[in-house]
């Protein structure tokens, strides 16, 4: 192993457990490498109820404060803004210090943003507590993307942000069904005051518990170099001819989920098919467990076939056709625009596989820079498209059109970023496994 890229070994310690103390060492160092996941897994679980509870306050928040279509799109937005805007910055922070000083110190700013966001009685309170999580959550895909290029094999990328994704799912289906009968039985605020504490205290045991690295890999992991120099390597990354295209490709990779499974999902089903709130948040639990079986299916692809860029593009493909569909059959049924939205959500996980791809353009200690750049623009895409499809609904209304139709107009927005996006990534290099 080379001392200058901290790089992992190649295998994993054996899952053999003996009753010698080598065998005993080896367990124990097995339990350290589940422990990142399983880390990584609850605060990615908590961000993605952030995520998923937008879909199901919207409509109490739009009540409560009588926001229009667009006015409630940046409140739930908020959040998303306040991550891109912090992503250069912790970036910068994860590569200089790593993930066991910066993220719990972060996570510890998300718990302060959900109570206060559960505490808040005014619009400004409310936008403040968004920023909180926004800024709380601004490292935590880079730093899991630190975690997993140190921790593990560079062709294990993929898969293992799978399992990540998969079981920190169950942070977005909290988010839907059971959010929505607590809402209904006890109120929004006592469920987000209850997430912020729980928060407050995964940030106490992750800086406790996590590590930079393996003990097997020498120290200095992190070095401590100036900040000019750190800011370097964003030039670095950039001078890729390839990255910029996987960055537009970025503005789509979490946006249509976000939009539709975090906020847009449950006023259509409720606007256009007349479901009640119980009734939409057992939806989109559906579209949070399809993301969780999806992750563990479209994770190992890359390796399975050989190619990043073709699966990536065959879940944009699957994708667009899904949004297509859905804006251009008038008179759709509920159960087919629900099993199109479900196909969308499975196609839409290519995102594990863009991240894969993003990992292998750059060397080891780029990882945190180039992870936060994809988080730019991936969570930039989320408010863009966001409060995009709240205009089509606005000037839909403001045209005459029903509820249906300006859905359908809300539909056609979103299959055209996410194709005009995919033209300039088709141009991009494919990296193997």
């Amino acid at each position: 192993m080379r001392r200058d890229t901290g790089m992992p070994a190649r295998s994993l310690p054996s899952l053999r457990a003996n009753r010698s103390p080598f065998g005993k060492v080896l367990y124990l160092l097995r339990l350290r490498y589940v422990w990142i996941v399983v880390f990584c897994a609850l605060v990615f679980a908590i961000g993605q109820f952030h995520r998923a509870a937008g879909g199901i306050l919207a409509p109490v928040l739009a009540e409560e404060l009588s926001l229009s279509a667009s006015a409630l799109g940046s409140v739930i937005g908020a959040m998303f803004i306040a991550t891109v805007a912090m992503q250069i910055p912790a970036g910068v922070a994860l590569d200089r210090f790593g993930p066991r000083r910066v993220l719990p110190a972060m996570l510890m700013l998300a718990g302060l943003g959900s109570i206060l966001f559960s505490q808040a009685v005014a619009l400004e309170w409310i936008y403040a507590g968004r920023i909180l999580l926004g800024i709380g959550f601004a490292s935590s895909s880079a730093a899991a993307h630190i975690l997993f290029s140190r921790w593990f094999p560079q062709d294990r990328f993929a898969q293992i942000s799978g399992i990540m994704v998969a079981i920190g799912g169950i942070g977005g289906l909290t988010g839907t069904y059971p959010l929505a009968a607590v809402v209904e039985g006890a109120g929004w605020r006592p469920a987000l005051l209850a997430v912020g504490l729980f928060t407050l205290a995964i940030a106490v045991l992750g800086s406790v518990t996590v590590r930079n690295a393996p003990p097997h890999v020498p120290r200095p992991v992190f070095q401590p170099a100036g900040w000019r120099a750190m800011l370097g390597g964003f030039r670095e990354i950039l001078s890729n001819r390839d990255f910029p295209k996987l960055l537009v490709m970025g503005t789509v990779a979490f946006a249509p989920i976000t939009t539709i499974a975090g906020l847009w999902g449950g006023p259509y089903f409720q606007d256009v098919h007349g479901m009640t709130v119980q009734e939409t948040g057992a939806v989109l639990f559906a579209l949070f467990l399809t993301t969780m079986v999806a992750a563990l299916i479209v994770g190992p692809m890359d390796r399975l076939l050989g190619t990043r860029k073709k699966v990536v593009l065959a879940g944009v493909a699957g994708s667009v056709l899904c949004f297509l569909l859905l804006a251009g059959v008038e008179g759709l049924s509920v159960t087919a625009a629900i099993v199109l939205l479900l196909a969308m959500t499975f196609c839409q996980n290519f995102y594990l596989t863009l991240n894969a791809h993003n990992r292998a353009l750059v060397p080891d200690h780029l990882v945190g820079r180039a992870s936060t750049l994809m988080t730019v623009a991936a969570v930039s895409g989320i408010p863009v498209m966001q409060s995009g499809f709240g205009l089509m609904l606005d000037w839909g209304g403001a045209a005459g059109l029903d509820d249906a139709d300006a859905y359908r107009l809300g539909f056609l927005f979103m299959a055209a970023c996410i194709l005009l996006a995919s033209l300039w990534y088709m141009t991009a290099g494919d990296r193997k496994p």
